[in-house]
This record gives C-alpha cells, sequence and structure tokens, in this order.
C-alpha cells in the first residue's frame, strides 16, 4: 500500500542539504517570536562545562548529558548535578547518554564507556576498531556499528560478545533497534538484515538496495517496524519476515521520525508534520507548518526531533519556539518562544514543564505556563 498526500519541493532537498552542511547554527540563531507565543519560564539552569551538548535524555526523573568535555546527571529537583566527569573521549560525545540497568553508556566516534548511574565512576571503556555509530542500549547490551561491523557490547564488563560482519565497504553510522530475540540492522548498504540477538546469527535480509542507501530511526511498533530512508519514504516492514507492509512519501528527505503507541510522527520539508498510523500507513492527521510564502507567520524549518508526552506532541522549531500539538487531532495548542539558540531537542517533563540545551552548553527547565492552564 503506498500512501502518498505530501507534494515534493526540490528547493526544500537543497535548503537541508545546506544545513547539514554547515549552515545549521546560523539557522537557529534566527529567532521569530509571533503573537501566540508565550515566553517559556526558566526554573532552574545547570552549567555543563561543555561548549557542545549531544541530545539529552531522561531516565526515571534524571537528565543525562554528554557533551565535548563532560557527562553527568542531574536531578531536575536539586541545584548541582548528581555527577559530574569528564568522559575522556577525545572528541566529542555524538550521541544521547542512556541509561543500562545500573550504568550510563555515552560514547564519541572513537570511544564508548559505562558509568555507574548514581555516583558517575567509570566501569569500562570501549575504544573503536574504527569508527563507532549511534547504538541501542539494553540492559544487557550495548548494540553499536563498528566500521564495517555490528558490535554487541556486554554492558557489565565491556567486552564484545558478538560482531556481525556482515557489512563489507559500509560504515555502520546508524542505531539498530531490538525487538524480543531479534535485532534489526541497516548499515547503509540497501540492506536490512535480522539477526539473532543471543548470538548475531542472520534470520532473514531484505535487499531494497535500487530503492535505499539505509535506514534510519528503527523503530518497533507491534509486529512493524518503522524506518525512514533517505530517499522521502517511511517503511512499514513485518518484523517476522522482512515484507515491505506500507510505504509513506514524505515528499522530501526524512530527517527524524517519532514512534509512539501506534503512530508515527514527522516533519516533512515540503511544510507539514504527519501522524501516520503505524499498522497500515494511512495518514491520521497532517498540520502544516509552513508553506514557504509569507514567511512570518509561519513555523520555522525542525531538525530537532518530535517528542510526546501523555496526549501531546513537543515540535521545537528552527527558530527556538516550542509547538506543542494534540496528538490525536494535530491542532496546534500551544507556543513557547525562547530568546536564546537552543540545541535540537527537547523532553517533555511531567505536569507542564521540559528540559532543554541551550548553544552555550547549559542546560534548563522549564515551565511551560500556559500549558498548565489548558490542562484545567
Amino acid at each position: 500500500m503506498r500512501v502518498d498526500t505530501a507534494h515534493t519541493q526540490p528547493s526544500r532537498r537543497q535548503l537541508l542539504a545546506a544545513l547539514l552542511a554547515g549552515a545549521l547554527p546560523s539557522a537557529w540563531g534566527q529567532s521569530h517570536p509571533t503573537d501566540r507565543a508565550t515566553r517559556a519560564q526558566v526554573l532552574r539552569a545547570w552549567p555543563t562545562g561543555n561548549e557542545l551538548l549531544a541530545p539529552l535524555s531522561l531516565h526515571q526523573g534524571s537528565v543525562l548529558f554528554a557533551g565535548d568535555k563532560t557527562l553527568g546527571r542531574i536531578d531536575t529537583r536539586v541545584a548541582k548535578p548528581a555527577w559530574q566527569v569528564e568522559h575522556g573521549f577525545g572528541d566529542e560525545a555524538v550521541f544521547r547518554p542512556r541509561a543500562a540497568g545500573a550504568l550510563v553508556v555515552a560514547g564519541s566516534l572513537a570511544a564508548m564507556g559505562g558509568w555507574d548511574l548514581v555516583h558517575g565512576q567509570r566501569r569500562w571503556r570501549y575504544q573503536a576498531h574504527t569508527q563507532l555509530g549511534v547504538p541501542w542500549v539494553t540492559e544487557s547490551h550495548t548494540y553499536v556499528g563498528d566500521g564495517h561491523a555490528l558490535v554487541a557490547i556486554d554492558c557489565v564488563t565491556g567486552r564484545p560478545a558478538w560482531r556481525f560482519e556482515g557489512t563489507p565497504d559500509t560504515l555502520a553510522s546508524y542505531a539498530p533497534t531490538v525487538q524480543g530475540d531479534r535485532v534489526f540492522f541497516s548499515p547503509g548498504n540497501g540492506i536490512l538484515y535480522c539477526l539473532r540477538r543471543s548470538d548475531g546469527q542472520l534470520q532473514w535480509q531484505l535487499d531494497r538496495s535500487a530503492e535505499w542507501q539505509y535506514l534510519r530511526q528503527l523503530y518497533v511498533a507491534g509486529d512493524v517496524l518503522v524506518a525512514g530512508s533517505y530517499k522521502e519514504l517511511l517503511y512499514g516492514i513485518s518484523t517476522r519476515d522482512g515484507r515491505v507492509l506500507w510505504t509513506f512519501n514524505a515528499g522530501n528527505f526524512i530527517n527524524s521520525h517519532h514512534v509512539s503507541d501506534d503512530s508515527a510522527y514527522l516533519w516533512s520539508p515540503t511544510g507539514w508534520v504527519y501522524a501516520i498510523d503505524t499498522r497500515d500507513g494511512h495518514v491520521r492527521w497532517r498540520h502544516q507548518t509552513t508553506d514557504y510564502g509569507q514567511a512570518a507567520n509561519n513555523w520555522g524549518p525542525m531538525m530537532a526531533e518530535l517528542a510526546t508526552r501523555g496526549e501531546r506532541l513537543f515540535a521545537l522549531d528552527m527558530n527556538h519556539v516550542l509547538h506543542v500539538l494534540h496528538r490525536e487531532s494535530g491542532k496546534e495548542l500551544q507556543r513557547f518562544v525562547f530568546d536564546r539558540a537552543l540545541r535540537p531537542g527537547v523532553l517533555p517533563l511531567p505536569g507542564s514543564e521540559a528540559v532543554v540545551a541551550t548553544e552555550q552548553g547549559r542546560i534548563e527547565r522549564v515551565a511551560l505556563r500556559d500549558l498548565a492552564l489548558a490542562n484545567q
């Protein structure tokens, strides 16, 4: 089944290519508050000693962070970080730190490590053979691309449990995902691999190299693997046998998507946020963010990954405006404007608060006051 409701505008690909090539910081530096936007109030802030922060993550009420110098854990109710240490990677952290049982796993392109979640002592270090990709972290193992291979690293010892070497001439940069006893992995050679989780043995593979170079952001919703491709299509793939169940044409390059329950949310560079039913690929709703015409009252383009909490979808645009949509209808409920440059990402907290990171390496807990009134 093919669902195609977007309209391609070639200039959008050129826009994103320019952003990815280095124009991103300046684009994020342009702020255009609107009459409908409310300023987000800073409740607490934590300097991290970093000039550049990787995306943040949330674990049981604590914020985990990693940057070009340090990593740490913050209790959002306390003025000082629970701990903060120099990570010693030799370069900047490039992916969000993840909790793995009693550990925090963080890393750069060159190295990865596990730190005690409570106190911050380093328990192990893994040095890349070639170059590390984005990992998928579970309590027992971290699954990560290292050069041409996928490696399962024991989260207790930091030692490789197995390596899958089936990807010659391809750097495995994008994260795999795990469901039950299977690991799904698409390194960039046009093939999706399903591996046995216990030993890395190949179970099946799907070769669609004529359609995609790689798949990114693999999420499992029920028995459907939802995956975005570089060539404008979002795929729904059977986790049982690799059959393509549906595709959705986003109209241009899919930068990121977010899956929650049985919906996949994405922003298309054609100027729309979509909610897609993960079971059949049908569009549940779409919300226009910009028509690339009279731009003053439009959203800015988005590079930040969408986030959900409860009935709300949070979208941070490149003008540093946080848009809050209703997950079921796509209706915009509120806008919150920031007067400083933010890193692309937002962590919604319980109630009417969120955590963001600034381009100056500071983490902030902010109040979304009008959203609190809307909840009453």
